[in-house]
Parts: structure tokens; sequence; C-alpha cells
């Protein structure tokens, strides 16, 4: 058997990738606000921004430092670590809505990346996409392709086999046709044979 792709893939990429419009101006907001912002940190700022709020804190004690008045550097510390923390905090915020996360069919963050400040989708996260929607041939998916196949052709040869009568509709049908036939498949996919029918051959 060939591999066999799933449907859904260009999807579920695409509606990754109509998203980036939406996640760009939140890096960009980052960027200015003078974060270092790589594909690293937006997985952060989509989690915890455990590592964002360490930035945050290191970028206000080196403002801090410039201050020679300790009192000032003391000021300056705390009021420029709550900028950067509630710039942090907010833009996590805008991210998560970005990302769907209070629907029942959120985003995945792993499917994009930061390079030079601009958010595209992940090629790699595309390919483990790929291979996820890609079912690949195995010794058990070979054998069942083959007895489906022999399943197919058995139907055919049957249905063609009755196709020039005119008693029958169909030579196998389901519990939903009211035609005669000579065997059927019910709800539960039990097979039945209508042995009476044989008579109209």
């Amino acid at each position: 058997m060939e591999k066999i792709r799933k449907n859904g893939l260009e999807k579920v990429i695409n509606r990754h990738k109509a998203e980036c419009s939406k996640i760009q101006p939140i890096v960009n907001t980052m960027l200015e606000t003078g974060f270092l912002f790589t594909t690293d940190e937006l997985k952060d700022l989509a989690s915890v921004c455990s590592k964002l709020y360490k930035q945050a804190e290191n970028m206000a004690k080196e403002e801090a430092a410039r201050s020679k008045v300790k009192f000032r550097s003391n000021a300056d510390y705390t009021e420029t670590l709550e900028y950067l923390n509630d710039a942090v905090s907010r833009n996590a915020d805008a991210l998560r809505k970005a990302l769907l996360y209070h629907t029942q069919n959120p985003l995945e963050i792993k499917a994009y990346e930061v390079t030079d400040g601009v958010v595209q989708v992940s090629s790699r996260w595309i390919e483990e996409k790929d291979a996820e929607y890609t079912i690949l041939p195995t010794e058990n998916r070979e054998q069942a392709k083959l007895l489906v196949d022999n399943v197919r052709q058995a139907i055919d040869e049957l249905n063609a086999f009755v196709s020039h009568n005119r008693f029958f509709g169909k030579g196998i049908s389901t519990s939903l046709d009211s035609r005669r036939c000579l065997c059927w498949l019910d709800g539960d996919g039990n097979f039945h044979e209508e042995k009476e029918n044989y008579e109209f051959i």
C-alpha cells in the first residue's frame, strides 16, 4: 500500500498561518519595550512568563544601576519593573487570546517561531504535522488493505453479476435498501444472506 494522507492537514496549517498577523504586533510591542524576544520568549509568553519576568527584573536592575543616588535608584527599579511586568502581563493575555486559548480548539504555540523579529509558522512544526497526518505502510496495514481490496472486488463482481437481472436492485446492499438483493449488511455491519432470492437468478 502507498502512504495515506489524512484529511485536514492544509486546514490546520492555514489556520495557524492566518494568526501570524495577530501575533506579530505582540512581538513588535515586546521588542519595542526592550525585551529580547525570540521563539523561546514567545513560548514563554504563552505559558507562565517566567523567562520574561526574569528578563524584566534584569532590565530594571540595569536601568536602576544608571542612577548614582540610591533612593532614586530604588525608585527607578520599582517603577521600571512594574512597567515591564505590566507589559509582559498585557501581551501574554493578548497572545493567549490570539491563540484561542479560551476556546475548545486552541492553536499550538509550538507552531510559531520568531526569526529576526518576524513571526512565522515553523517549517519543523509543518513537517511534524505532515508526519502526524500521514499513515505509513506496515505489515498489518498491508494485510488489512489486501482484505479490503478483496471485499471490494467481491462486491463489484456480485453487483455486476445481477446488474442485468430485472429482479434485483443490487447483489449486496444495506438494511436501508428495500430492493431485492442476495445479501446485505445491517446497521451494525453484520452480514445477512437472502437464500430465497437465489430463486430469481
